[in-house]
């Protein structure tokens, strides 16, 4: 599979200020790691390494793919990153929210990558994704795209709340108190969450389960968003919802007749008359 991410930067400014040019560049590399640790669950500054297929000269144009995957990544995941990377663009053109997939981290790098863009597309950016020479994802990204994620990113309201989802992402240092992801079950959020000490061994518990529901402060953007949670309780919830609407025949649990339908349990219930 050949993987590839195209990038050009539009009008006079392309080519013209290499500090600028390669800000942009790192920031794009930046927000690819993001993603993909958000994909993978972890939480680690050596993600994928990239190289250079094709540069072009007297502007900025150039080809990325992939040198070396992560050892805890895969191709697929490789593709999800630069499909959620591209389509998050897009997304940052049109509104004032964070992409879904994304965290309020990528958000940040988003706006960096877009910032120096122009307010037109013929002074802004293109990019695509590739593979085996097929196009998945393209778009245009200009300044708009750092004005709504710098509004997106903007904490209006703090209320206190939950969420449900799975936790990934790890860290822990003595500076700080431990931080994770929540990639919610209903939205898309990626919410950063931070846990006070008295909530560690709960957080143990919690960890890598696929369903758990978070209740703290929550702060959230001008679209009601989560840009981030203190978490005050960690309540661990079945893999699955524990029962469905099929699930509900007759007002009965599923495991609580045996199989057998309603008639047929009252009847056992009466002895068989």
């Amino acid at each position: 599979m050949a993987l590839e991410l195209h990038l050009k930067l539009r009008g006079p400014h392309a080519g013209m200020d290499a500090r600028d040019s390669l800000r942009t560049l790192q920031n794009m590399l930046s927000l690819l790691n993001e993603l993909e640790n958000t994909e993978t669950a972890r939480s680690s500054r050596d993600g994928t390494r990239w190289a250079f297929s094709e540069l072009g000269l007297g502007s900025v144009a150039c080809t990325l793919e992939p040198l070396r995957i992560a050892e805890y990544s895969d191709y697929t995941v490789v593709e999800r990153v630069l499909r959620t990377a591209v389509t998050g663009l897009s997304e940052a053109e049109s509104a004032p929210r964070i992409p879904t997939g994304w965290s309020s981290r990528a958000a940040n790098l988003g706006r960096r990558v877009a910032r120096s863009l122009g307010a037109s597309p013929d002074v802004g950016m293109s990019i695509m994704v590739r593979s085996d020479g097929e196009v998945l994802r393209q778009t245009e990204v200009t300044q708009r795209a750092a004005l709504n994620l710098d509004a997106a990113t903007n904490a209006r309201f703090r209320t206190f709340g939950s969420r449900r989802g799975r936790l990934s992402g790890l860290t822990e240092s003595r500076q700080q108190s431990p931080r994770a992801l929540l990639r919610t079950e209903v939205g898309g959020e990626v919410i950063p969450v931070f846990f006070a000490e008295e909530l560690d061994s709960e957080l143990r518990a919690a960890w890598r389960r696929n369903r758990v529901e978070v209740t703290g402060e929550i702060t959230e953007n001008a679209l009601g968003q989560a840009v981030m949670m203190q978490a005050r309780a960690i309540e661990l919830l079945p893999t699955e919802p524990t029962l469905s609407d099929d699930d509900l025949r007759a007002g009965f649990w599923p495991d609580m007749t045996g199989g057998r339908d309603a008639v047929e349990h009252v009847e056992a219930l009466r002895g068989g008359n």
